[in-house]
């Protein structure tokens, strides 16, 4: 009784051993395991997918893929594929957003998204995604027009500012040049960045500094008459400028400096002061006779006692007796008017009002002509005689 005990529990015991690798094999499953493209195999007794992945380590999140699904049964052979998700912090053309995706690298991230190659990212397509954030900076081309140089350029870059396209481009800014818009802007889309060459050129010229004339009185000359005892000279001046170019055309000179090379010389011009003889005064004088009180005639002896030249009275009438017969309204069609037939007639208005109408204004005005052209009136009237005008 008892042996028939013994071999009764011993006999179970190795049906038991006997059985369990045909119960083993029924529970243990051999799964193919993708993560993030890795593929390895494990051997599970997992019942679901979810199982499977927790004894691996992997803990399920919402932005996770797996396929199956976390709840499917698991299945011997079956392959799970599980892409984990990863939080990209981007900054895409200055605009920041968070993005998830389940792509292992950069490059399959960009891909995702809709980024090719032409579009900058800040860090190396090749890389693979850590679990943890990653920023990254992307950035689109920008089509922009250069002009400059006279050329115009249609690019496109992704570029962050204008300055550096530019150095791109190998488009240099001297210290004067004028730029649209700064170095230091944002490129767009579609923006025109305009360059104009600002240069300064010192220039040189030599300019001429006319002469004049200086008229002295030369009493061994008759009156009236006039020569040239030294002839004038034009100097030279030499004026320095900047001028500043703005895309080659000159908008602005400055001068710098003024040296004069060689100063002016003076035409010296001798006037004749030597009355004429005093016969032909007294003859002059002894055809006029004295004026009628009140008359133009009487005004002018007047103002010439003033002036001391009581002896120049015979002259005087002589000459505006065939100038203008001493009428103050007396005109010439060259424009010559009044008593002393001055040319402009408007001239006048100098020595005082009512010129048209007034003799003491036009007698006042015609002997400081003769004063200053001639001397004195007998030095006129021996001009008139030789020329027929004074």
């Amino acid at each position: 009784m008892h042996r028939s005990l013994k071999y009764g529990l011993y006999g179970a015991v190795l049906a038991g051993l006997i059985s369990a690798p045909v119960v083993w094999n029924q529970v243990d499953k051999h799964v193919d395991l993708i993560v993030d493209g890795h593929a390895h195999s494990v051997t599970t007794t997992a019942s679901d997918v979810s199982q499977v992945l927790h004894s691996q380590g992997y803990r399920l999140t919402s932005h996770d893929i797996v396929a199956p699904s976390a709840g499917s049964a698991l299945d011997d052979g079956m392959r799970v594929v599980l892409r984990r998700g990863r939080l990209l912090h981007l900054s895409i053309d200055g605009t920041r957003r968070n993005i998830w995706t389940t792509a292992p690298t950069v490059q399959q991230a960009l891909a995702q998204l809709g980024y090719t190659t032409t579009d900058f990212v800040s860090v190396s397509r090749s890389r693979r995604l850590p679990l943890r954030p990653t920023d990254m900076t992307i950035r689109t081309p920008q089509a922009v027009t250069v002009i400059h140089d006279g050329t115009t350029q249609h690019v496109s870059s992704t570029d962050v500012t204008v300055g550096d396209l530019l150095h791109d481009l190998g488009v240099t800014l001297g210290p004067k040049d004028r730029i649209s818009v700064p170095e230091t802007a944002d490129l767009q889309q579609g923006q025109v960045i305009r360059i104009q060459r600002v240069g300064e050129k010192t220039r040189v010229k030599i300019k001429k500094i006319p002469h004049g004339t200086v008229h002295h009185d030369d009493p061994t000359l008759k009156m009236g008459k006039t020569e040239v005892t030294r002839k004038g000279r034009d100097g030279e001046q030499r004026v320095v400028y900047s001028v500043v170019f703005v895309d080659g055309k000159k908008v602005a000179r400055t001068v710098l400096s003024k040296t004069t090379v060689r100063a002016p010389r003076n035409t010296i011009v001798s006037v004749g002061t030597e009355p004429p003889a005093q016969r032909n005064n007294a003859a002059n004088t002894d055809t006029v006779g004295p004026p009628s009180p009140g008359s133009n005639k009487a005004i002018a002896r007047e103002l010439l006692a003033k002036r001391g030249w009581s002896d120049q009275y015979g002259c005087l009438v002589q000459m505006w007796d065939r100038e203008s017969g001493w009428r103050t309204d007396a005109a010439n069609p060259s424009g010559a008017y009044g008593i002393p037939q001055a040319l402009p007639g408007s001239k006048m208005a100098a020595a005082g009002p009512n010129w048209q109408t007034d003799a003491t204004t036009q007698i006042t005005w015609g002997l400081d002509y003769i004063a200053e052209r001639y001397g004195t009136p007998c030095g006129a009237w021996s001009f008139w005689q030789a020329h027929d005008y004074y």
